[in-house]
């Protein structure tokens, strides 16, 4: 519904659907592990700077997301199952759930180059004795 006139249909609806598009992604911001409201920086600068960096997260997402190759289809599913959410019956993926993952995955690549190998299954020979032999 619109009480603009002298605008044709086509032009109303792409005004929509741009609107919708700007909800997802301030949902995605606020909603899916970047917390929005709950930031404490103090300056406009620092605001500025985590919010780019968080805008960055989410067009990656999107495009992730949008691609129809096996690869991307592949890093889909890799995502979700470090994401641990949950997807609804014949809901291949979310695009929370894809930031999740993804935030769990940047964190794993940085582990990885802070530890060597053997270092790391040093750890989790460690981490096996609290959790058990089958981690």
């Amino acid at each position: 519904m619109t009480n603009v006139k002298d605008v044709d249909a086509s032009t109303i609806a792409l005004g929509y659907y741009w609107r919708w598009q700007i909800e997802c992604f301030f949902k995605l911001v606020k909603s899916a592990g970047h917390h929005l409201e709950s930031w404490q920086q103090e300056s406009a600068l620092a605001i500025a700077k985590r919010l780019l960096v968080a805008s960055m997260a989410c067009v990656t997402v999107w495009a992730i997301a949008a691609d129809k190759s096996k690869e991307a289809a592949e890093l889909r599913l890799f995502l979700i199952k470090l994401s641990g959410r949950q997807m609804r019956h014949k809901k291949e993926f979310t695009n929370p759930a894809l930031l999740s993952g993804l935030w769990v995955f940047l964190s794993m690549l940085e582990i990885m180059e802070a530890y060597s190998q053997e270092e790391l299954d040093s750890l989790k020979a460690t981490a096996q004795q609290f959790l058990g032999k089958d981690v």
